[in-house]
């Protein structure tokens, strides 16, 4: 049977309206077969919204309305396809921002229940909504719908209690507003609602966890605000007592929030004072410090959040600092092996920075500059890089096949290195690159009987492009290695002998290359022979160790310099004593890189299963390493700035991600979603994640800055303000395809 329709709102929503819409969806919910035309569905749903906005009364009183409300919205989003729901949810939220953007509007926080719409969303999705919302409040001017909506959003969490989400959808829409760097609006509407918010700790029985996270959120960010201070300053000694006086764990943790985010701020507010300033500072909130005193701080979490800085613009500058948002990359098909390394480089700065400075002119490199641009300035969240794909990926990388993200790093730097110094100029990137010297694969090579070192040397750099590696990708295919393949277990060492020195004319060499020293002493004779290796990794492989032994980092680096003894079928050819001699051979560093990469080879080759599967063994992740010189009483010493990780049991199989680092802040590269990390993540990965490609930089060296928009060449800025255009026109014309 056919429901009746009814018009849910007029131009104001009376009481007689809000009995209509009661009934309306009493009897949408009596009849739940039936399902109106889809245009008459969008608008009594944006109707709804907006005479919620404009009820009145305590939440006892519209709790039975609202609970309606919520089932038939809760049914309607559960029962229609996909594409149908993208298209209610985001008339709702267009509807929902319309009126709290409103600076002459007093919506009613009972508008919140239209929030759950985005139950059961993650918290992605949640930021992701948030930011378009943010994108549609960047069109108004000076930012007015912004300050708006934010503050209807804090009186609203102040004001109301019954809607779960509120607290995490505030959260989510302060991050968007941080992330488009609207740290103006964050500041001055913040600080003029910040005592009702600090004011709600007083009851910690009605502050949701959500809502209390997004509390401390804004007093960390707030931190070194001297307004935001004196706001804190006139609560915080009454909201101590009243907390230390509770001795439940709720208030226990509210409470240690509060002294170490208020003993963060006066420490910042006495660090820029000094003199006569610093002593009436301390008179004045002597008594506030005296109380934080009898209470001891620790370093909460929120206090690993860059605070807000005023930037008293509202509107993009080419020249500002680099925005907090991150870019990430879409995966194209089995493609997070190039997308991982893609990331790690980018966080290489001195490398990146000096792709999109320096090389607009350069095959290759110019495609991979015009990338980084991207990635450094888009205002989207994530980037398509097929066009630096297509041009990059050679024959043996296959598209939608699995492959080693190590091996397409040396592959990478082998072909930029062939086109270090060659012209862009009506280059044709449609025919194959010619490579300067074959991209370097992981051979496991012994040293054979009756050879000397060059010659092993020989046969190491003799090499195929079908390597035994492990391709991991993203479609947990598994990929079954022919006979001929098989080769028998990986040495401590193992190098590849590309030329005898490194290039001076080489950035790739200057930034990666470094060169080992290989000590081979007869131990007859005593007469010994060197030779040289320049290297861009080491490849790390694990000794023999009992079950449950855990290894490090640097514990495999003083494996792979340890001295060997070379005997049986690896006796070396000493040419002094004329016949096959035991040996001891040594490596040490002669050049220390100024980036050091280290790639992990935690597999083992099972011949009866034919695949290589993952050692799984326990492993400490040094965040500091040092490398032996020539000298033996120097070391150099690096720190990590960002690791490739392989998720998955087996390395024939499984998916690349990256972690690294920014200013300090760790995030994870999951190809095109990007997340803040903690910066203990390298080191609580679950054991089918584990580092496969670890980046080290030498401490004497300095980490370099990202370039602003406006000091990229023209070439490159044009670019990316043609993608910028481009992505603001597809987000118009999405918003101008709703009804």
């Amino acid at each position: 049977m056919a429901v009746k329709k009814h018009e849910v709102l007029h131009e104001t929503c009376s009481k007689q309206a809000l009995h209509a819409l009661a009934q309306y969806i009493d009897m949408m919910n009596e009849q739940p077969n039936y399902m109106p035309p889809i245009q008459e569905l969008v608008k009594n749903c944006q109707d709804i919204v907006k005479c919620l906005a404009s009820t009145s009364g305590q939440e006892d009183q519209l709790w039975d309305l609202l609970t309606t409300v919520e089932e038939f919205l809760v049914r309607i989003i559960s029962t229609v396809d996909s594409a149908l729901r993208h298209e209610i949810v985001t008339a709702i939220l267009d509807k929902f921002y319309s009126l709290i953007s409103d600076p002459e509007s007093r919506a009613c926080p009972a508008m919140s229940v239209a929030l759950i719409v985005l139950d059961g969303m993650d918290e992605e999705a949640s930021l992701s909504a948030a930011r378009w919302l943010v994108q549609r409040g960047e069109n108004g001017p000076n930012g007015a719908g912004l300050r708006a909506s934010l503050a209807c959003l804090y009186r609203w969490i102040h004001e109301w209690n019954s809607t779960p989400a509120l607290g995490d959808w505030l959260l989510a829409y302060i991050k968007a507003l941080e992330e488009n760097e609207h740290f103006d609006i964050l500041i001055e509407v913040s600080v003029e609602n910040l005592c009702s918010l600090v004011m709600m700790l007083n009851d910690p029985t009605s502050v949701r966890q959500p809502v209390a996270d997004t509390i401390f959120h804004i007093l960390a960010s707030l931190r070194e605000s001297s307004g935001a201070f004196e706001k804190v300053a006139q609560h915080v000694t009454c909201l101590l007592v009243v907390l230390a006086t509770d001795s439940g764990q709720w208030s226990r943790q509210l409470l240690q929030n509060v002294v170490d985010i208020s003993t963060a701020m006066i420490r910042y507010m006495m660090s820029i004072l000094n003199g006569v300033a610093l002593d009436k500072f301390k008179d004045k909130y002597s008594f506030v410090i005296g109380c934080l005193e009898r209470h001891m701080s620790s370093s909460s979490r929120f206090l690993q959040l860059p605070p807000w800085k005023a930037r008293n613009v509202t509107l993009p500058n080419p020249n500002c600092h680099v925005p907090l948002r991150k870019v990430g990359l879409l995966n194209l098909g089995n493609t997070c092996y190039m997308n991982s390394v893609m990331q790690a480089l980018l966080a290489t700065k001195v490398f990146s920075s000096h792709v999109v400075l320096r090389m607009t002119a350069v095959p290759y490199w110019a495609k991979l500059g015009a990338l980084f641009a991207k990635m450094m300035h888009s205002i989207s969240t994530k980037l398509n890089p097929e066009e630096f794909f297509k041009v990059v990926r050679s024959p043996f990388f296959t598209k939608d096949n699995q492959h080693d993200s190590s091996e397409f790093l040396g592959y990478l730097f082998v072909l930029l290195q062939s086109y270090e110094h060659r012209s862009d100029r009506h280059f044709d990137y449609s025919r194959p690159a010619v490579l300067a010297s074959r991209p370097r694969q992981t051979p496991n090579v012994y040293y054979q009987a009756g050879a000397s070192v060059s010659d092993n040397e020989r046969c190491e750099s003799s090499y195929s492009f079908r390597s035994t590696s492990p391709r991991p990708g993203t479609s947990g295919v598994k990929r079954t290695l022919p006979e001929q393949d098989v080769c028998p277990p990986p040495k401590k060492r193992m190098r590849i002998h590309e030329s005898m020195f490194l290039r001076r004319d080489s950035f790739i060499d200057t930034v990666f290359g470094g060169v080992l020293l290989t000590r081979v002493e007869c131990t007859v004779c005593h007469s010994s022979s060197l030779s040289r290796d320049i290297f861009r990794d080491l490849q790390l492989a694990f000794p023999e160790k009992p079950a449950g032994w855990k290894h490090s980092v640097q514990d495999l680096l003083e494996f792979y310099f340890s001295k060997e003894t070379l005997t049986g079928d690896n006796r070396y050819a000493c040419v002094d004593c004329g016949a096959l001699r035991d040996a001891e051979r040594s490596v040490t560093i002669e050049n220390p890189p100024r980036y050091l990469v280290l790639v992990l080879k935690n597999f083992k080759f099972e011949p009866k299963l034919q695949v290589q599967t993952k050692l799984m063994l326990t492993m400490f992740y040094n965040d500091t390493v040092t490398l032996p010189t020539r000298s033996r009483t120097d070391r150099s010493a690096y720190t990590v700035y960002a690791a490739i990780i392989h998720e998955g049991t087996t390395l024939d199989s499984g998916h690349y991600y990256t972690l690294a680092k920014d200013n300090n802040q760790w995030f994870s590269y999951n190809d095109e979603v990007v997340t803040p990390a903690e910066p203990d993540h390298l080191h609580t990965l679950k054991r089918s994640s584990t580092p496969y490609v670890l980046f080290y930089r030498r401490t004497d060296v300095e980490e370099g800055t990202v370039p602003s928009l406006g000091q990229l060449p023209p070439k490159f800025q044009e670019k990316v303000i043609a993608h910028n255009k481009h992505y603001i026109e597809s987000v118009r014309k999405m918003k101008m395809s709703r009804p």
